[in-house]
């Protein structure tokens, strides 16, 4: 008895659980060369999709300059109108966006939603009445709704919650980006004024809206899904990743789509304060980007 009791002893520690492995692997795995190789991977891919999508909305201050208002025979109040459409259609789509996004994948639903927009953008070069822009106005804010907040619910699947407010003001910065050289590829643009008989304005719409077409395509290669299907890690490093997650938040737990959670989520007071910090950033940032162009330029900026 005493002998059979030694050798179940010995054997004991030969056996291990699932957790014990994970963390055994975890531990050979360098932190910081992880995040960085996640940051060199993840934040590219997402930034230039939402500078395109910055873009996009704002090229309208500069296709004014170029004579978009007087073609479409439209009025100050008008033009202000196309723009308040846009702010509609994406807040009304953006929470069934991310329900989508939960739904499917961020390399079928993000770039899905960039090759809508750019469509869309491209439209609008060849809009011929006021009702046509407001319509492809609307449908743009619409395309666009899902990108920001499918990106930040996207985030917390591969960082830790201390990570994350950095990556996302990187992600973010794209905006700024796309104000310093909107203008300038505008200004490029409009010396097209004339070819194939359309004017400046629309050739800022038509080119700039096939730019972004053309990396939506590219973006279904190069966007990935969640840690544990993403190919450009090793196993150790996905292992580590679902550890970190794990210890930091229940990021990584499957949670099937419910109502309740929904209605839990509206209710919360959380949500509408971060609601009301964004509109305070983004009311300066929006008024910059397309007004400011046209309250400058017409004095400014005459390129031919």
């Amino acid at each position: 008895m005493a002998e059979k009791l030694d050798e179940e002893q010995k054997q004991a520690p030969v056996i291990s659980s699932d957790v014990e492995e994970t963390s055994t692997s975890s531990n050979c795995i360098n932190e910081s060369a992880l995040v960085r190789k996640l940051d060199l991977r993840l934040l590219p891919s997402i930034t230039i999709l939402y500078l395109l999508s910055f873009l996009d909305r704002a090229n309208v201050a500069n296709a004014r300059l170029e004579g978009l208002t007087a073609d479409l025979h439209m009025t100050g109040n008008q033009y202000l109108t196309g723009l308040t459409l846009y702010f509609i259609g994406y807040v009304i789509f953006e929470i069934p966006s991310n329900i989508v996004l939960k739904r499917t994948s961020p390399q079928l639903w993000l770039p899905s939603l960039t090759l809508g927009w750019g469509i869309v953008a491209t439209l609008m070069g060849v809009t011929q009445n006021m009702a046509g822009f407001f319509a492809v106005r609307f449908v743009l804010g619409a395309t666009e709704a899902g990108l920001f907040p499918g990106c930040v619910y996207y985030m917390p699947m591969w960082y830790k919650r201390r990570e994350r407010q950095y990556r996302i003001a990187l992600f973010f910065s794209a905006a700024s980006l796309a104000g310093a050289a909107g203008g300038i590829l505008a200004y490029g643009i409009a010396f097209m004024n004339g070819v194939g008989h359309y004017r400046g304005w629309r050739w800022i719409f038509i080119i700039e809206g096939l730019v972004t077409v053309v990396v939506s395509v590219l973006a279904y290669f190069f966007i990935v899904n969640y840690p544990n299907t993403a190919k450009f890690i090793t196993d150790d490093e996905r292992d580590a990743i679902q550890a970190r997650l794990k210890a930091d938040s229940d990021a990584t737990r499957h949670e099937e789509f419910n109502w309740t959670n929904v209605k839990s989520a509206l209710f919360d007071y959380k949500p509408w304060l971060y609601g009301l910090a964004f509109h305070t950033m983004s009311l300066p940032l929006y008024t910059l980007s397309l007004f400011l162009v046209s309250h400058s330029g017409s004095t400014l900026w005459t390129p031919y």
